[in-house]
């Protein structure tokens, strides 16, 4: 479109730094935008050339984000056999996400462009023993952990592999000897993927305890864990290199405490340290795109005396002012948090009680998505305007369906319904209240 646009206004070139004035310019004759012999002196050609280019680059740069909500129908399906959960970790990238998908008793890792063709489904190596997909920040990558030994490599268990977008040559990452490989994270670029094994990669003497690592560029293993408890559920943010996870070793004498808090540290060498120190467990981490918020569950009453309630709620932290709050207390209790950066704030998706939830954080404001069933997960990774739910419900034509099913809700012709819900924060405030933090049709 910008090529376009600059041969219409003429040569697309500027008059060379140190020439001698020209006034005025010579006659011009542009048909395509009607313009006929422009006379011009030579700094109001230039004007003219980039207020051209400007107007272009934030029509190319805005449009999109902003269109697809009047274009795309209330709710897109996905699949509709089968059951199809949706990954642990939400896609950070806006216009791509991952699925595993049933195909003849096994699963086919996808990746789907929603906005493009929704029923085009690039296929990543071939079906197998497929579990866990994760799509790099820039949308290029996709990693996930197979039994297969797709290559004949001889791998014992489960082994990381990779393939290019759409791509069905996969490219194998671990050769990890214990066969525990998994639950792969991926950054912006593809270059850092931490995931979680019982090996000794980076050859510190792990002696069998679930560790998570991060396997860099150049090839090599760096341990982020230590301690001989149990450290699971990495995930990374596409900007600010950070890594969260949970563990249950002691920081201090690296025992296993038995009890899995939420740890939070950088892929660029800052040492994860622990921010949780409830008595009941704190689990299932997730990061905003942005590194800007950090979402998990616990039973441990973190806002109050830390006791164990038996009762998982969603909670939120944020790495820039280190503040918590508690964005639910639910009597049923709620589950599988995932957080992106949207507009002007955050927005937490979560489940209680079978049913999907956001909240957005600046705005102070809960919503309920109706999509009837029971919805095994939300993700809101898809722009301000939609929401991707995992459901039993079937929100095209009512009723529920035999397994889980996905699907694209648009919330600016499907809105979420408000509902009562108002964070604790503490020791303090941390995101500043934003009542605009809604875009125009969703809140």
């Amino acid at each position: 479109m910008l090529a376009v646009v600059l041969a219409r206004s003429g040569s697309g070139t500027l008059p060379r730094e140190g020439a001698e004035p020209v006034e005025p310019c010579p006659n011009r004759i542009w048909p395509a935008t009607g313009f006929a012999k422009a006379r011009c002196s030579q700094r109001s050609w230039r004007m003219t050339y980039t207020r051209l280019l400007v107007s272009v680059l934030v029509a190319v740069c805005a449009a999109p984000a902003w269109a697809h909500h009047r274009q795309t129908p209330p709710v897109v399906p996905f699949v509709t056999s089968g059951d199809t959960p949706l990954p642990r970790l939400a896609s950070q990238n806006a216009r791509i996400f991952s699925l595993g998908v049933p195909s003849g008793g096994k699963t086919q890792i996808v990746i789907v462009f929603p906005f493009v063709d929704p029923t085009d489904q690039l296929q990543q190596g071939l079906p197998g023993n497929n579990a866990n997909p994760a799509v790099s920040g820039r949308g290029v990558e996709v990693v996930w952990d197979t039994a297969d030994d797709p290559l004949g490599l001889g791998l014992p268990g489960r082994q990381l592999v990779m393939s290019q977008r759409g791509s069905l040559t996969v490219t194998p990452l671990t050769k990890d000897p214990t066969g525990t490989a998994s639950n792969p994270a991926v950054d912006r670029l593809g270059r850092n993927i931490a995931f979680e094994s019982t090996g000794d990669l980076a050859n510190t003497g792990n002696a069998g305890a679930r560790q998570i690592f991060v396997l860099q560029s150049g090839g090599s293993f760096q341990q982020m864990s230590s301690g001989v408890g149990t450290s699971r559920n990495p995930t990374v943010s596409g900007l600010r290199s950070l890594i969260a996870f949970e563990s249950t070793s002691d920081p201090t004498t690296g025992a296993d405490t038995g009890i899995s808090q939420i740890w939070l540290g950088s892929l660029l060498g800052v040492k994860p340290t622990r921010l949780t120190s409830g008595a009941g467990p704190s689990f299932n981490p997730a990061l905003s795109d942005d590194g800007g918020l950090l979402a998990f569950e616990s039973t441990a009453d973190l806002a109050g005396s830390g006791a164990d309630t038996g009762v998982s709620q969603i909670f939120i932290y944020d790495p820039k002012t280190k503040n918590f709050a508690r964005i639910t207390n639910d009597a049923g209790g709620c589950h599988l948090p995932g957080v992106s950066s949207v507009h002007k704030d955050f927005r937490v998706t979560f489940v209680c009680n079978g049913e999907p939830y956001f909240y957005m954080v600046a705005a102070d404001l809960r919503f309920h998505v109706n999509v009837g069933g029971v919805t095994q997960r939300i993700v809101g990774e898809m722009d301000i305007h939609f929401v991707l739910v995992s459901s039993t419900g079937n929100p095209l034509a009512g009723g529920t369906t035999p397994t889980n099913q996905v699907y694209l809700v648009n919330l600016f012709k499907r809105p979420a319904q408000p509902v009562p819900g108002l964070a604790t924060w503490f020791p303090a405030r941390g995101i500043p209240h934003n009542p605009r933090g809604c875009a125009p049709g969703v809140c």
